[in-house]
C-alpha cells in the first residue's frame, strides 16, 4: 500500500524542505561550522602551496634553460634547418616543456585563480540567463564554453607533462606540471557535473543540488 501524501501543494512541499533543512542543521550545527572553518583553513594553506609552486617551477624552468643552453648553441647550424618541423611537434626538450606549462599555468591563473569561485561565477551567470518562460532552457553555450577552454588547456599540459616524465621520470619537474593538470581536472569536473544537472536533471535537480550544497564545487571536491 502506498504511503499517503503528506504534502499536497508546491508551496507545502517547500516549506517542508525549508523545515527539513532547517532541523539538519540545528542538529549538525557544530560539525558544519568546523568543516567550513577548516575549509578555509585548507584555501589558505592552498594560496601558499600555490606560490610556493610558482616560485618551485620558475627555479626549474632557469634551471633546465641554463642547462641546455650550451647544447643548443653547438647545435644551432643543425637546428636551423628543422624549424619548420618543430613548429608542429610536440616539445622535444625539457626546456620547451616547462616553459608551456608555466605558460599554461599563469593563463590558467589569471582566467581562472580558485576553481571554485570560478565556477560559481559561471553558474550565476547560467541562472540569470534563464527565461521567464520556464518552457524554455538557458543557454547551455555558458557552462560548455568555458568548459572547452579548460579542456584545451588540460590537453596541452598532458602533452607536456608526458614529455616531461619521458624526459627525467617522476620528478619535481613532473609533480609541477601534475599540480597544473589537478587544478584543471577539478575544474573541468566541475563544470561537467553542472551539465549533467542541467541536461539530464533539470533545472528542478540543479536547483535541489545546489539548494542542498551538494554540487562538487560546493564541496571544494578536489580531484
Amino acid at each position: 500500500m502506498p504511503r499517503p501524501i503528506i504534502h499536497k501543494t508546491p508551496e507545502a512541499k517547500l516549506a517542508a524542505a525549508r523545515e527539513k533543512r532547517r532541523s539538519y542543521y540545528a542538529r549538525n550545527r557544530d560539525r558544519i561550522l568546523k568543516n567550513r572553518r577548516e575549509l578555509r583553513s585548507s584555501n589558505s594553506k592552498e594560496s601558499r602551496e600555490a606560490r610556493k609552486f610558482s616560485r618551485d617551477l620558475s627555479k626549474a624552468v632557469a634551471k633546465a634553460l641554463r642547462r641546455d643552453e650550451d647544447e643548443s648553441e653547438s647545435n644551432t647550424g643543425s637546428e636551423d634547418s628543422q624549424d619548420s618541423d618543430d613548429d608542429e611537434s610536440q616539445p622535444d626538450n625539457l626546456p620547451e616543456c616547462l616553459r608551456i606549462v608555466k605558460e599554461i599555468k599563469d593563463e590558467m591563473l589569471a582566467k581562472i585563480n580558485d576553481p571554485c569561485t570560478f565556477v560559481h561565477g559561471i553558474l550565476c551567470a547560467y541562472v540569470k540567463n534563464m527565461p521567464d518562460d520556464s518552457s524554455t532552457k538557458a543557454d547551455i553555450s555558458i557552462i560548455e564554453t568555458p568548459m572547452a577552454d579548460v579542456q584545451k588547456l588540460l590537453n596541452r599540459t598532458i602533452a607536456a607533462q608526458d614529455q616531461i616524465l619521458n624526459f627525467c621520470g617522476v620528478s619535481p619537474e613532473w609533480h609541477a606540471a601534475d599540480s597544473v593538470s589537478r587544478f584543471l581536472r577539478t575544474v573541468l569536473a566541475y563544470l561537467e557535473d553542472i551539465q549533467f544537472l542541467v541536461l539530464y536533471g533539470g533545472i528542478p535537480d540543479l536547483t535541489l543540488a545546489h539548494s542542498m550544497g551538494e554540487l562538487m564545487y560546493q564541496k571544494g571536491t578536489r580531484i
